[in-house]
């Protein structure tokens, strides 16, 4: 009985997953499907008789320069033209005329062309970030049935109340599929007992390993660290170590995996000395890397990982540039905020100022993240977790909306809105500067009251910006200044486009758009009223900047007027290009002109 259950799961997950990359590679393209393909009426089929009536029904793209075959689709107008009615492929039977093709490595090898040598390694990797997606979503599932935010009492009841209602968000969170990569499931390089060990979704607790390094390869970042920071002999290590080394944390999944092999590498097995024993508890959070410590919730430690996520290239490493850079635009951001009475009771910053790395390796290093002081019943909910379903089944926007609008759901995400276009327009139009504040970096800090003024936003992890530096320099010279100084000069850029792109492609499309799209799928409001409020919203705010003087023609038509807006291409930038192909200089910033603006054509 449960073989049968176990296979009935696993080949309801593989179906669920391949829909999702299929709907990915029609969205992004990938291999020219769509450009180089035609879109065709299902009764023009010459193997129609050979498929069943209801598949036969509706448009099939027909693909001729990757091989004959055919993917029955339907017409779209969210993020995409086009979606797939069903994850299979028609394709071309010596024997038979034609056959019905679901299984994932034929399906998938048809878009990546696995007959062209260049693409055979492609495809292969590929291949194994989907079934290792099939299998931890299997694992996450059953992490889920078994609870698991229970686990560690005695760790958990160290958090201060707040703090463990965000890290319950967080495991929320981390249930909820990412919305447009679609094996962001998969862990690469965790094992399925690694899940559990160490993921958000096991609410589990673990202790961190420590490693004595050398001070001459020691690099900081304001280096004060905090009271519970150890000592030699808290982690079984002379005190004499004391002068000529610092201690820094090591996640004990890279102490038991990577670390000897990238010390060895780096020449620094004689710089460091391994702590014997563990210290510290702490709890991960949505990020995996990033872990609350349990003994002072309100700072949490971020380390490397040598794992990958959203992306076969995303190496969730911490690079000297990502701690000196995160700190010097948390404090950019700082000195706006203080500058901006509205942003000044509505923002919220973390404090990323402390941080180290060793030798300039991107495997050793670490950086403290502070939240800042919350009054006595603050709820803090990453945006992530909003349209993610509880332990009840019920998206958390609804509970969220009935204990602080009194169940109107359409009020909360009102204010959500405007809160979340006045704070990124304001930054954009005004400073020159767009945040890659995503699902996961962006949370909403709720007080005791339901009125706007009541709801704010808190920000973190800003190392991957985009900043106009003219722009920034004619309202405040001074902050200019501090540009200079950042390391990753891609954060810079000399035009306005590479600012609609991050606020479209984050602010607009996950952080706004994929609630709305929620809302309307959940029937709490009609699609067309969502909108319709998005883009009155994003109206309003557009004529108030224009107002104090701010030049807004570009962000009004790149927002309301044109007909596309751009699309991240993050499944062919992280895994299945190249950047000699892409030309993107960095995998998360790939973008298509290619999703139908949504907004476009309001108020009807």
């Amino acid at each position: 009985m449960n073989a049968v259950v176990r296979d009935a799961g696993y080949a309801a997950q593989v179906e669920y997953l391949l829909h999702r990359v299929l709907d990915a590679f029609l969205r992004e393209d990938v291999g020219g499907c769509l450009s180089k393909g035609r879109v065709i009426e299902g009764e023009a089929l010459c193997f129609a008789h050979q498929v069943s009536p209801d598949l036969v029904a509706g448009k099939w793209l027909q693909v001729a320069h990757l091989g004959e075959w055919f993917l029955p689709i339907a017409a779209s107008i969210y993020m995409q033209d086009w979606r797939v009615r069903r994850p299979i492929v028609v394709l071309p039977d010596p024997s038979a005329g034609y056959r019905v093709v679901a299984d994932p490595e034929a399906v998938i090898g048809c878009f990546l062309a696995a007959d062209q040598p260049s693409l055979t390694k492609v495809r292969a990797a590929f291949m194994d970030e989907f079934h290792i997606a099939v299998d931890h979503g299997l694992a996450c599932a059953s992490l889920r049935s078994a609870g698991g935010a229970g686990k560690d009492a005695d760790c958990r009841s160290r958090l201060a109340d707040w703090a463990c209602d965000h890290l319950h968000y967080e495991r929320i969170a981390a249930f909820q599929d990412h919305p447009f990569y679609p094996t962001a499931r998969a862990k690469l390089g965790f094992a399925r007992a690694d899940l559990a060990r160490y993921a958000p979704e096991s609410g589990a607790c673990f202790e961190l390993c420590w490693l004595a390094v050398s001070e001459t390869t020691y690099h900081a970042q304001h280096d004060v660290l905090p009271a519970w920071w150890p000592t030699f002999s808290d982690v079984g290590l002379p005190e004499r170590l004391q002068a000529s080394h610092r201690l820094i944390p090591v996640h004990p999944f890279t102490w038991n995996t990577a670390l000897d092999g990238w010390l060895e590498q780096a020449r620094l097995m004689a710089q460091v000395v391994k702590a014997p024993r563990t210290w510290l508890p702490v709890l991960p959070t949505l990020s995996v890397r990033s872990l609350v410590v349990a003994t002072d919730p309100q700072c949490h430690i971020k380390v490397p990982l040598p794992i990958r996520t959203l992306g076969a290239r995303n190496v969730r490493t911490i690079k000297p540039s990502t701690v000196s850079d995160g700190a010097r635009m948390q404090a950019l951001l700082g000195s706006v905020r203080d500058s901006e009475p509205w942003l000044k009771q509505h923002l919220l910053l973390t404090d990323e100022s402390r941080g180290a790395t060793v030798a300039d390796q991107p495997f050793l290093g670490f950086i403290l993240r502070t939240y800042p002081p919350l009054p006595d019943g603050s709820r803090v909910v990453p945006v992530a977790a909003l349209v993610a379903a509880d332990g009840a089944g019920v998206p958390v926007y609804r509970s969220l909306a009935d204990t602080y609008y009194d169940g109107d759901v359409s009020a909360f995400f009102a204010d959500y809105v405007a809160v979340t276009a006045r704070l990124h327009l304001t930054l954009w139009l005004r400073y020159g500067i767009a945040l890659e504040s995503n699902q996961q970096n962006s949370l909403l800090v709720l007080g005791q009251g339901a009125a706007a003024s009541e709801l704010r936003l808190m920000l973190k992890d800003n190392d991957a910006g985009r900043v106009w530096a003219d722009k920034l320099a004619a309202r405040a010279p001074t902050l200019a200044d501090g540009l200079q100084q950042l390391i990753d000069r891609r954060i810079l850029v000399t035009e306005e486009a590479p600012l609609a792109q991050m606020f479209i492609t984050i602010t607009l499309q996950l952080n706004i758009t994929v609630w709305a799209e929620a809302l309307a799928d959940h029937g709490d409001m009609p699609r067309d009223d969502v909108y319709a409020s998005v883009a009155a919203v994003l109206q309003d705010e557009l004529d108030r900047l224009a107002a104090t003087g701010e030049d807004i023609a570009y962000a009004r038509a790149a927002l309301l007027s044109a007909e596309r807006h751009p699309a991240k291409y993050l499944l062919r930038a992280a895994s299945l290009e190249d950047k000699s192909t892409t030309g993107a200089t960095d995998v998360n910033k790939f973008y298509g002109n290619s999703a139908p603006n949504p907004l476009r054509g309001y108020p009807r």
